[in-house]
């Protein structure tokens, strides 16, 4: 597992989400999400696809833990339906790069955290959130190329 962590000064960031609850079907609403995007012009080759936590597994049961699986957009865009528009706001972040398996993120998440607590960093009232580089699929060894994002005061 490739791991590096920074403190990074993170611009700010317009997405499109769909909120999905639980840790079953990400791949259905990313779909759907992607179906969306598609006939707007906005898959292309620097598509950034991330998700943004509202509730923390350590305190939610994994099927009720509410995310949104989200696209990242160059502009705001129009949203209609399921669809909406969320900017997350530039600010400081510890941002963990990881090349990990699918299965790996948990514990990721969960060593980024104490990796805060024990340099003294305090989260910031926002959600925590993960930008995804490439398609896990096509990478050689199945692994994803991951910023997870931590907004610290």
């Amino acid at each position: 597992m490739y791991t590096s962590i920074e403190i990074k000064e993170l611009p700010q960031t317009n997405w499109a989400f769909i909120t999905h609850i639980g840790v079953e079907g990400l791949e259905k609403s990313y779909g759907k999400l992607l179906q969306w995007a598609i006939p707007k012009g906005l898959v292309n080759d620097n598509l950034k696809l991330g998700r943004i936590y509202h509730d923390s597994f350590k305190f939610t049961e994994p099927d009720k833990v509410r995310m949104s699986v989200c696209l990242m957009l160059s502009e705001p865009v129009a949203t209609q339906g399921e669809i909406g528009l969320v900017s997350i706001p530039n600010g400081k972040h510890i941002v963990g790069r990881y090349e990990i398996a699918p299965h790996d993120f948990g514990k990721s998440w969960q060593s980024l955290f104490i990796w805060m607590n024990e340099k003294g960093y305090k989260k910031a009232d926002q959600n925590p959130f993960e930008i995804m580089h490439n398609d896990f699929n096509e990478h050689p060894e199945k692994k994803c190329i991951v910023d997870f994002c931590i907004p610290i005061l």
